[in-house]
């Protein structure tokens, strides 16, 4: 039958993300700028080829890796690792919502930081 009352729709309370979803915005892009350093310092830190221009003039390059940079490189590594980590936990906790998904960055930077720890482990030995 009809009835007269009139339809009460809930109102929607979720206006803005909570705290939760903006940590995981802000630390995806905190964990692409720190593999983003660490690929560029691991640059500079490997010895460098050499080219015809360095033959040609008679340039000085370094033939050994810089180990100070290496180390830095290396803390970086173990950060982004537990950062990743972190974040990874926070986010299965945060599979409420249908729209909810885990996030890519985070496996990705967890996946290249134990490489690159294996990689420099395997290196200083």
């Amino acid at each position: 039958m009809y009835s007269n009352k009139p339809i009460l729709f809930k109102e929607e309370r979720r206006i803005k993300a909570d705290i939760l979803c903006q940590w995981l915005e802000i630390s995806s892009i905190i964990a692409w700028v720190v593999l983003f350093v660490i690929i560029i310092m691991w640059q500079y830190a490997s010895p460098r080829t050499e080219t015809l221009l360095d033959r040609f003039f008679n340039v000085g390059r370094s033939e050994t890796w810089n180990f100070s940079l290496l180390n830095t490189v290396f803390h970086l590594l173990v950060f982004l690792l537990a950062f990743s980590a972190v974040s990874i936990i926070l986010n299965l906790k945060r599979l409420k919502r249908r729209t909810d998904r885990i996030r890519l960055s985070f496996i990705i930077s967890t996946i290249g930081s134990v490489n690159g720890i294996i990689i420099y482990v395997f290196m200083v030995l």
